[in-house]
């Protein structure tokens, strides 16, 4: 048996999910069940709640109400580490790189390799290279980020989020910032 079939599937699962700012009632009673493997998109106008509802998802605000489960289990995601440690990553609309460092250090901002009580500088541009080749990036791990075109930060944000390893990616409009020609190369 494959290791896809020994493990049971990820079903993220939202019951109720309500969430209020001042004035403004975000998202209500939403709910939204995603199985191992599928592919979901939210759309709706400007101000529908699809952002709020993904950084619930993501940790990063916290909702009125509602249950959230991953795997059959309630959770609550208090943070994007919590998030993380249950196996999900988020590409951001806004670009959350820092242009002076290269993309290697942008993939693994906050999380390098250590030896010794210092950063294992091979470890994080092996990995860099390992991540930009899986994906087939026109990068280069030492490349500077500041030198970068709007669609290869958006490619460096994915490198980043997909080198969690995650069984769930949410993408937060990957392409609103972006030109024609752009989108295509992403």
């Amino acid at each position: 048996m494959s290791p896809e079939r020994d493990s049971p599937p990820l079903t993220l699962r939202a019951r109720g999910v309500s969430k209020a700012y001042p004035g403004v009632q975000a998202l209500q009673d939403v709910s939204i069940e995603v199985e191992r493997g599928e592919i979901h998109a939210l759309i709706g106008e400007n101000g529908a709640g699809k952002s709020t509802l993904m950084k619930i998802l993501f940790g990063i605000v916290q909702p009125d109400s509602g249950l959230i489960e991953i795997e059959g289990q309630e959770v609550r995601l208090d943070s994007p580490l919590d998030a993380q440690a249950l196996g999900i990553s988020m590409v951001h609309q806004e670009l959350n790189l820092i242009p002076a460092l290269d993309v290697a250090r942008n993939i693994y901002l906050g999380r390098e390799p250590m030896h010794a009580g210092l950063i294992d500088w091979s470890r994080l541009y092996a990995g860099a290279d390992a991540q930009i080749a899986r994906l087939n990036l026109p990068l280069r791990a030492k490349d500077p980020v500041r030198r970068l075109s709007t669609a290869q930060k958006q490619l460096v944000e994915i490198a980043r989020a997909l080198s969690w390893q995650p069984k769930l990616l949410i993408l937060d409009e990957p392409t609103s910032s972006l030109t024609p020609s752009e989108i295509a190369e992403l």
